[in-house]
């Protein structure tokens, strides 16, 4: 079992949403893939390093606007074509993007 896994406390669900990431000083587009409670993964054509600090800004549909958080690369992948894919595990979300998550999900299970 890798280490993403055994970090991971939440079911995931696929979802088709573009985000902006944030890391270094450098904004860029990407796709959110899917999402759990405490993590995202994102499809990008930017390289991120494992372990990098990275905001992501997304807009989870019907969910009242855009949306932040913080969060730790802990997996790079390929991804489709020349993509990449991250799995960030969430390290800063405000209690008000929390609710926003939860609701997000619940409305997918």
């Amino acid at each position: 079992m890798t280490e993403e896994r055994r970090q991971r406390k939440n079911p995931r669900f696929t979802v088709d949403v573009p985000v902006r990431l944030t890391s270094g000083g450098a904004s860029f587009p990407g796709h959110l893939k899917d999402i759990c409670r405490d993590a995202v993964l994102v499809e990008s054509h930017q390289a991120l390093a494992l372990e990098s600090e990275v905001a992501v800004a997304m807009a989870l549909p019907g969910t009242g606007g855009p949306l932040e958080v913080g969060g730790r690369v802990i997996r790079v992948a390929p991804g489709d074509g020349d993509a990449q894919r991250f799995a960030i595990l969430f390290t800063s979300v405000t209690p008000a993007a929390e609710t926003r998550i939860d609701f997000f999900i619940a409305q997918h299970e």
